[in-house]
This record gives C-alpha cells, structure tokens and sequence, in this order.
C-alpha cells in the first residue's frame, strides 16, 4: 500500500522535463503511466507523436515504445530508419541490400506509411522509367547479379535474346539497330512499330497497305535484308501488257517497282 502511494506521489510530481527520466518531455507521468505501475501504461496514452518530430504512419502505429525507445531517455531517439531497421537491412534475404549497394536510407524504397513492408519503390523515380510490361516483371529478371546501381539501360542488356533469334525479318542480316526503342515501344513490343517508314513511303496507305493486308516486311523487300529495294508488282498484280496500254501516255514509264514509286509515292493509284 505505501509503495502503491509513493508511485502516486512521483507520478503526479514529475511534471517537467528536468524531473523525467525519458529527458525533455514537458508531460505528467499519468499522462501515460497508471497509478498500478510503471510498467502499466495507459490505453490509449495521452502523448500525442505527431507532436514531436517523428509522426507515426503504417506499422509504426502500433509498434511497441520499447522497440524504438531502447533506454528511458526517449528524448535525443534518433529518428533514421536504419537505427532501428539495421538487422533488417543485413539480413535481407530476397535482395542483398549490402551486395546490391543499396543506401541505409530505408524511405528510398520502402514507404513508413504502408503497412506492409514489402511495398514503397518507385522505380520511376530512378533514371530508368518502367512503361507496359515491364511493370509486370520481376526485379531479379533485369538485375540478375544482385546489383542495382549500375545496371545498364540499353535495351539489348536485356533483349539481346531476342535481337539475335528475330527471323521476320532477321535483325543481324538486316544489320537493325540494337537500339529496340527504335521500332518497339515498351507498351507495346509488338506488333513493332518502325517509325521512320514513314519517311519514305506511308505503310498504311491504300486499300493494298492498310495493316492485315500484308504479313512481313519480306512481302515488299523480297531481296532481304536489303530493305532498299522493295517490290510493287509481286502485290499489285496485273500482266504487263494491261499495265503498258494504261500507262500509254505517260512519259517515262517503264514496267519496273522503282517507276511505280516515283509515280505514285503515296501508295495511291493515283
């Protein structure tokens, strides 16, 4: 009974900070302390933490005073990530956070106001911008030797696969550019879309070029892989003889894909 007292008395008589053993907390003991025990706290507490300079989000909300505030002394805790998360940045098991050169600054990727842990990388905050399917795919797959910083973002680091095992049309005969953003996007890798053929002829004029008409780019460049040669007449088909009564008046003509462009270079019959 006399101790139960005394608690009593001291509770109610630290007001101060000086008078506290948790350093500069202008608060009264029973503003979190019952008059049972030291160790009985109240529920909830009246210390407001928004108050201070670390406010609680997530799974900081419920987390237990003494996980964070190791000794009595709360003033002066320090508010870094890694003071409290050190053991969970060594022993990262999924990715090796010391082999992978990752920062201690757990807020880089890991957000303190979700409530899983697991969740918070932005990766369009980095230099590399993640677009269509490759929101879907998984960190290992791009940075297969556990480092981050550093990872190249050529698009043939990851593709070169593909590049080499292309066949409609070949990419290595062709002699294509590595470069993948070129003619793919990454929304969408196919159907590719090589952007410069409208430079030199609109792929999609006409009834004969408008896209299901034509299966690959060898349908026209019959002589792959030099697409600087293409073919009108293999599509376009009529006999010669029909094509030269209706192109009887037209100075120059001559039966031959190369004539049937610098007259119609807009794919239009006329």
């Amino acid at each position: 009974m006399y101790r139960l007292a005394l608690i009593g008395i001291l509770l109610s008589g630290f007001l101060f900070a000086q008078d506290s053993p948790h350093g500069a907390i202008e608060m009264k003991c029973v503003d979190c302390h019952t008059t049972q025990g030291w160790n009985d706290l109240l529920s909830p507490m009246k210390f407001n933490h928004s108050s201070t300079s670390f406010v609680l989000y997530g799974q900081h909300r419920t987390a237990n005073c003494k996980q964070c505030h190791t000794t009595l002394l709360f003033a002066g805790t320090p508010s870094n990530c890694v003071s409290c998360h050190q053991k969970d940045f060594d022993k990262a098991v999924a990715i090796d956070h010391r082999k992978a050169g990752f920062q201690t600054d757990c807020k880089q990727c890991h957000s303190n106001e979700a409530f899983s842990w697991n969740t918070g990388f932005d990766h369009n905050k980095t230099q590399f911008l993640i677009r269509g399917i490759h929101e879907a795919v998984p960190c290992n797959s791009c940075h297969s030797n556990g480092l981050y910083r550093g990872t190249p973002t050529q698009c043939v680091a990851c593709h070169v696969k593909e590049y080499n095992a292309a066949s409609n049309p070949n990419h290595i005969t062709a002699g294509f550019s590595t470069d993948c953003a070129t003619c793919h996007r990454a929304l969408t890798w196919q159907p590719a879309a090589f952007f410069p053929h409208q430079q030199f002829f609109p792929i999609a004029a006409g009834d004969t070029h408008r896209p299901g008409r034509w299966q690959s780019c060898t349908d026209c460049h019959t002589a792959s892989p030099n697409y600087s040669t293409f073919e009108c007449i293999n599509c376009h088909e009529h006999s010669q003889s029909s094509a030269d009564r209706h192109h009887e008046e037209v100075s120059g003509y001559v039966y031959q894909s190369s004539a049937c462009y610098r007259c119609h270079p807009g794919g239009n019959a006329e």
